[in-house]
C-alpha cells in the first residue's frame, strides 16, 4: 500500500465529516484511512460509524493529546508514506492524490506541497512553500503539517513524535529528520485546504516557547549560538530594509514637497528654542 492517511479528532464532528468525505472522493485509491478519535461526545463517533466502510482502522477512546493520537495512528499504519490530515482540513481536490502518487514515482523521504488558506474575503489563496527545505526554515514558518507525505520508515528510525511537546512535535520531528539526512521534494501545487484554527494558531505564545525549547534541546550549544547571531543579523537586515524603503519613497516624492516637509520639520524642531530665547531677551 502506498499511503496511509491518519486523521485525529476530538469533538469536531462537522470538520471530521468533511475530512473523511474529501478522502472518499479521491480518484486515486491506493491508500488506507485511519481515524483516531479522542473519545468525542459531539457526534463524531456517529460520523465515523456512518462512514466505516471507507475507514481501514478507527478507535474512539481518551488519549494523551494530539501527538499521542498521531503516534497511535502510526502504529496502525501500513502505507509506504503517511499523511496527517487532521479533522477540519480537507484535500484540495478529488484528483490531488492522483497528481502526487498516480503520475509519479518519487524516491524522496519527505514530499510537501502548498496549502490553500482563507483569503479573508470568503475565498481561498494558495500559500506556497519553499522549493528547497533547510533547517533554517524552522527558525520561522516551518511546514504546513497537513501538506506533508512522510516515508513511514522515518518514524521508526527517529521514534515518532515527541509527546513532551503539546504544539510543536511536528516541527520537532521535521527538524530531527532533516538533521538526520532525510531527503525532500517540493510539490508546487495545493495539497490541502487548511483553515488555520488548530492549537498552533490559537496558542501562539505557547507555541513560540515550545519552539525555542525544541531548538535549545536539539542543537549543540555552539550551533545554537550561531543561530542566535543569525537571528540578530536577520532582524537588522529587516530594519535596514525598512529604512531603505523609506528613503526610496522620500527620493521619489516631488522636490517641492520634500522641501516643504523639511521646512515644517525644521520649524517645529527649532521654533520652541527661538521662542524661549526671545522671552529671555525680553526680560
Amino acid at each position: 500500500m502506498k499511503l496511509s492517511i491518519i486523521t485525529v479528532n476530538l469533538n469536531n464532528a462537522a470538520g471530521l465529516a468533511r475530512t473523511l468525505d474529501s478522502a472518499k472522493e479521491q480518484t486515486w485509491r491506493d491508500f488506507e484511512h485511519i481515524v483516531i478519535d479522542g473519545g468525542s461526545t459531539d457526534g463524531s463517533r456517529e460520523a465515523i460509524e456512518s462512514r466505516a466502510a471507507q475507514i481501514a482502522h478507527w478507535v474512539s477512546e481518551p488519549d494523551g493529546g494530539i501527538y499521542a493520537a498521531m503516534n497511535k495512528g502510526l502504529r496502525a499504519a501500513r502505507g509506504e508514506y503517511v499523511q496527517f490530515l487532521n479533522s477540519g482540513d480537507w484535500l484540495a481536490s478529488p484528483g490531488v492524490l492522483e497528481r502526487v502518487f498516480g503520475r509519479n514515482e518519487f524516491a524522496e523521504d519527505l514530499l510537501y506541497g502548498n496549502s490553500l488558506r482563507p483569503d479573508g474575503a470568503g475565498g481561498w489563496k494558495e500559500l506556497p512553500q519553499p522549493d528547497s527545505l533547510t533547517v533554517a526554515r524552522f527558525w520561522g514558518m516551518g511546514l504546513c503539517h497537513q501538506t506533508v507525505f512522510y516515508k513511514r520508515e522515518w518514524f521508526g528510525r527517529l521514534g515518532g513524535y515527541d509527546e513532551r511537546y503539546r504544539i510543536v512535535a511536528d516541527w520537532d520531528f521535521n527538524f530531527r529528520a532533516l538533521l538526520a539526512g532525510c531527503t525532500t521534494r517540493h510539490l508546487p501545487f495545493p495539497v490541502v485546504h487548511y483553515e488555520g484554527r488548530g492549537i498552533s494558531a490559537t496558542q501562539v505564545d505557547r507555541m513560540e516557547r515550545e519552539k525555542e525549547e525544541m531548538r535549545r534541546h536539539r542543537l549543540p550549544d555552539a550551533i545554537y549560538r550561531d543561530y542566535e547571531r543569525l537571528m540578530f543579523l536577520e532582524k537588522e537586515c529587516v530594519r535596514l530594509k525598512k529604512f531603505e524603503d523609506w528613503a526610496a519613497q522620500i527620493r521619489a516624492r516631488n522636490p517641492l514637497l520634500n522641501y516643504a516637509m523639511a521646512t515644517k520639520w525644521f520649524w517645529e524642531k527649532f521654533r520652541p528654542r527661538a521662542a524661549r530665547r526671545g522671552e529671555g531677551e525680553g526680560e
